[in-house]
């Protein structure tokens, strides 16, 4: 990804993540993890802009970092650490309380969604949202403690302490928030990346293998085995493609052999030649 490209995710992740924290989080009163939590934990004793607040959390959080973590790691959290609270002050001054459904229930949902989608791009980009991502790192590095493990305790101590300013219906309706944030996350960290996994196993291996080649262009690899009925040594065909691409694949084999055996299954992430190696 060039240079440009990601800061154009990076920005477009975090004026995502400020509009739904301005739009739905604040007037609804969620409750949230992160340092976006913690800024309305404080925000709730100290009546302070939420964007100021995050910005001396975000740059206290970014120091650490670049202290207990390196330069390298602090540099890929330095863009968001700037531009989140500024985008945030700017949505924070427009009337959006007053801009959507009164139904919780929606804003909660759209709230999830919106922040997972910009909290995905900016990942994707190879961004870091920093915030409260940076002490679980710190915590992975000097005891061995999960990263997951001690973001979650962060979150629920987080998510405990606002409590106090919004009741549980406010925390209900943050974990509803979060877990849509979490799964809108993957979804566009992974979004036209999927891929599909594929054994085809027939004895026509080689005349599937070389249709495959010359007319889908695609990299395909032979696996020894023994058929289980007659105790055959064979040879199957393994190929990853992606997903769009997997009814091409699967009619091209069949079409050579009708009986072929093919096992599809999805694959997270791939790396190497053809993916993220050029040919």
């Amino acid at each position: 990804m060039k240079r440009f490209e990601m800061l154009l995710y990076i920005l477009a992740g975090n004026m995502l993540l400020a509009f739904a924290v301005c739009a739905f989080v604040v007037p609804n009163g969620f409750m949230l993890g992160g340092s976006t939590g913690i800024a309305l934990v404080i925000r709730s004793w100290i009546p302070l802009p939420i964007s100021a607040i995050t910005a001396v959390v975000n740059v206290s959080l970014f120091v650490l970092g670049y202290i207990f973590l390196g330069k390298k790691f602090a540099m890929t959290s330095l863009i968001s650490t700037v531009i989140y609270p500024v985008i945030l002050g700017v949505f924070e001054r427009l009337p959006m309380g007053t801009w959507f459904s009164g139904d919780t229930l929606l804003c909660a949902v759209f709230a999830g969604v919106l922040m997972g989608g910009g909290i995905g791009l900016v990942i994707r980009a190879g961004g870091s949202t920093g915030g409260m991502d940076i002490p679980p790192c710190i915590l992975q590095k000097l005891k061995g403690i999960p990263v997951g493990n001690s973001m979650m305790c962060f979150d629920i101590v987080i998510l405990g302490l606002q409590i106090l300013r919004g009741g549980w219906d406010g925390i209900l309706y943050g974990i509803v928030v979060i877990v849509l944030t979490s799964g809108m996350m993957n979804q566009t960290i992974l979004s036209g990346e999927k891929k599909i996994e594929l054994i085809i196993i027939s004895p026509k291996y080689e005349e599937i293998c070389k249709a495959v080649l010359n007319d889908l262009d695609s990299g395909m690899t032979y696996l020894n085995i023994e058929t289980g009925y007659r105790n055959e040594a064979q040879k199957a065909v393994f190929s990853v493609v992606y997903a769009k691409q997997y009814p091409v694949f699967r009619d091209k084999a069949l079409g050579i052999d009708p009986n072929a055996f093919i096992v599809a299954s999805p694959v997270m992430n791939v790396n190497g030649r053809g993916y993220t190696l050029s040919r």
